[in-house]
């Protein structure tokens, strides 16, 4: 048997006691913190002082209302915690913001003047998953941004679109949800009209009473989307709404990966009326 020749105080201590990550430069710092959610990011100043003024600079905003600390007082806490965090966040730009809210109560106002506040903080991605007891409408300057390359949307109303343009030249990905309402297909039509770098698209909202009707054979489009290679379509148009599928059909004809769900059911009838 081998023997140690170190004293056996020695053999029993640990080696080093320090707070190795904390000595990481604050580079790698910020990309550790960046893969948490910003109440994990936030709570690690408790951790050491080293992180303490770290999180302010992380580019990544990740909000959930169901995982804020304030979340027990529902939904007045986490718009306390959301405005707090704005406030205090000062990187100088935000690479994603992800908000997520499942409390029916939240206000739909707080988060229109959230989204104007990363839009005017040069967002790049935006993703929201939404469950208020109403839809949300979306301002008008996020949808006006010229920094927003990737979007997700669930739990909105994109009615509001009637009243703007769209200006969004450097959104490559967009993500319409299945709780996604349109007070008309045009709004989508227009939409999409506003997005000439488009390179990936998915509609999967299914709502067959999404339509207003009418006012669809109103709306004057041009849709040319030449960037777009994938897109998946599972929406659902009436038969009064073939205009706007029409419009979305033919700007498919650069695509590379083409997937069509069941639902998208009026596309026999959309057949039925070009024969």
């Amino acid at each position: 048997m081998v023997e140690s020749s170190q004293p056996p105080s020695k053999q029993r201590s640990l080696p080093g006691g320090d707070d190795r990550i904390s000595q990481l430069p604050d580079v790698l710092l910020l990309q550790i913190l960046s893969l948490l959610s910003t109440k994990q990011a936030v709570v690690t100043g408790i951790l050491a002082k080293r992180w303490r003024p770290l999180w302010p600079a992380v580019s990544v905003l990740d909000l959930d209302d169901e995982s804020s600390p304030d979340s027990r007082h529902g939904s007045a806490g986490f718009a306390e915690f959301v405005y707090s965090v704005l406030l205090l966040h000062d990187a100088p730009a935000i690479e994603r913001f992800r908000l997520r809210c499942a409390n029916p109560n939240s206000s739909a106002c707080d988060i229109a003047t959230w989204l104007c506040h990363v839009a005017r903080r040069r967002v790049e991605c935006v993703e929201l998953s939404l469950s208020l007891s109403r839809y949300v409408a979306l301002p008008r300057r996020l949808f006006n941004c010229d920094t927003v390359s990737a979007m997700k949307l669930n739990g909105v109303f994109l009615n509001a679109l009637a009243s703007f343009s769209v200006r969004l030249p450097l959104l490559r990905a967009l993500h319409v949800g299945d709780r996604v309402l349109f007070g008309c297909h045009d709004y989508l039509v227009k939409l999409l009209s506003g997005c000439p770098a488009l390179e990936d698209l998915v509609l999967e909202s299914t709502y067959n009473d999404a339509c207003g009707g009418v006012v669809c054979a109103e709306g004057n489009f041009e849709l040319s989307l030449k960037h777009l290679s994938r897109a998946k379509i599972g929406f659902s148009w009436k038969e009064r709404c073939l205009k706007s599928m029409l419009l979305i059909f033919q700007a498919l004809s650069h695509v590379r990966c083409l997937s069509l769900s069941p639902c998208t059911v009026a596309f026999n009838c959309f057949l039925h009326k070009r024969t």
